[in-house]
C-alpha cells in the first residue's frame, strides 16, 4: 500500500520523531508494538508494549500521544492468522496488470467474493519451467481500516507487510541460507528459508497450536520428531526442486517454555546446528525479549534493511 502525494506533502512539513521506526504486528487478540531509536548511531530497541484488538485505534492514538511517537516512520505487519498466503502461476500479463489478474484466481481458490486487497512477491528461485508468486490478500475494507488507524495515530505508515517477510528482518544477512521456525501464541508455526535477507520457502505447520502447553515429557513423545520431519521434507525441497546448496543452521522463535528441549531432540534426527533466535539488536534493560515481540521488531527493522514486497 503506497500513500498518495498530498498526504505525503503533509508529513513532509512534520516535525521529525527522535525515534527511528515503529513496528506494529497485528494478531487476532492484540496488537504488538516495537520502537527502535538510534543511539550514538546504533539502532537500539527502546520500547515494546501490547494493547487489546478491541478499540484499538483508540488505544494506538493515547499510546502514540503518550509516548511522543508522532511522524515516527511505522510498518505494521500482519500475523500469518489474519490471511492466507498462496503459492501461484505467475500470470502472462504486464508487470503493472499481475494483480488485477491474479483478482479472480484468488476469490475461486479462497470461495470469496468480496473486494479483496492482493499484493505479491516473486521467489528468488523456482522449480525448473515454473514461475512461482506467493500471493497475499486481505478484504480491501480491512486494510483501510488499518491504514486509517494508523494515520490517525499520526505515524509515518511506510508499508503493510506480511509476518513471513518481516521475520526475515531477524536473521542474519548471508548468503548462506537458514531455516527459521517462528510462532506466535496459538498460532501454526511458519517454516521459512532465507537467503540474503530474502524469503525462498515458506510452509506453515499445522497441528502445533497447542505447543506451548506439552510439557518436556509430552514432547519427547513424537512431537518433536514429527517437527524434525517437517524440516528434512523443506530442506530436500529446497536442494532438489529449487537447487541449493544444503543448509546448515535452523533458528528457532516457538510458543514453548521448552524451546531448547525442542532444540536438542531435533538436532538428534536432522545434522544440522539450530540455536534459539536472539535479535542481535542492542535494548532497554525494561525489556524482556519474547517471541511474541519478535515479529513487530523485524517490521521496525525492515525500515532499515529495506522489503521485498511493495
Amino acid at each position: 500500500m503506497r500513500i498518495g502525494w498530498r498526504e505525503y506533502i503533509k508529513r513532509r512539513f512534520k516535525r521529525a520523531s527522535k525515534y527511528h521506526s515503529v513496528g506494529i504486528e497485528f494478531g487476532i487478540e492484540e496488537l504488538q508494538i516495537s520502537t527502535l531509536q538510534l543511539i550514538e548511531g546504533k539502532l537500539n530497541w527502546v520500547k515494546q508494549s501490547k494493547i487489546q484488538i478491541t478499540d484499538w485505534a483508540n488505544q494506538l492514538k493515547h499510546y502514540v500521544d503518550k509516548h511522543e511517537l508522532h511522524n515516527t516512520p511505522c510498518r505494521v505487519t500482519l500475523s500469518i492468522a489474519k490471511y492466507p498466503l498462496l503459492q501461484l502461476d505467475k500470470p502472462a500479463v504486464e508487470e503493472s496488470e499481475i494483480n488485477q489478474a491474479l483478482q479472480w484466481v484468488v476469490k475461486e481458490q479462497l470461495g470469496q467474493d468480496i473486494e479483496l486487497a492482493i499484493d505479491h512477491f516473486e521467489l528468488p528461485a523456482s522449480p525448473a519451467n515454473a514461475k512461482k508468486l506467493y500471493v497475499v490478500s486481505l478484504p480491501k475494507d480491512e486494510v483501510k481500516v488499518i491504514r486509517n488507524g494508523i494515520l490517525a495515530a499520526e505515524l509515518n505508515l511506510e508499508a503493510i507487510t506480511i509476518e513471513e517477510l518481516s521475520a526475515c528482518q531477524l536473521l542474519p544477512n548471508s548468503e548462506e541460507a537458514s531455516v527459521f521456525l517462528h510462532q506466535d501464541i496459538g498460532d501454526q508455526i511458519n517454516l521459512s528459508i532465507v537467503k540474503n535477507g530474502l524469503l525462498y520457502f515458506s510452509r506453515r505447520l499445522k497441528g502445533y497450536e497447542n505447543l506451548s502447553s506439552f510439557s518436556e515429557q509430552e514432547l519427547q513423545l513424537g512431537i518433536a520428531d514429527n517437527l524434525a520431519l517437517e524440516i528434512q521434507r523443506s530442506l530436500d525441497y529446497f536442494e532438489s526442486q529449487l537447487r541449493q546448496a544444503p543448509i546448515k543452521r535452523a533458528y528457532v522463535a516457538l510458543d514453548s517454555p521448552f524451546q531448547q528441549t525442542i532444540v536438542n531432540l531435533i538436532k538428534r534426527e536432522i545434522l544440522i546446528d539450530m540455536v534459539l533466535l536472539s535479535p542481535s539488536l542492542a535494548k532497554a534493560d525494561s525489556i524482556s525479549a519474547k517471541t511474541t515481540h519478535f515479529a513487530s521488531v523485524g517490521a521496525a527493522l525492515g525500515l532499515s534493511k529495506g522489503s521485498n514486497i511493495s
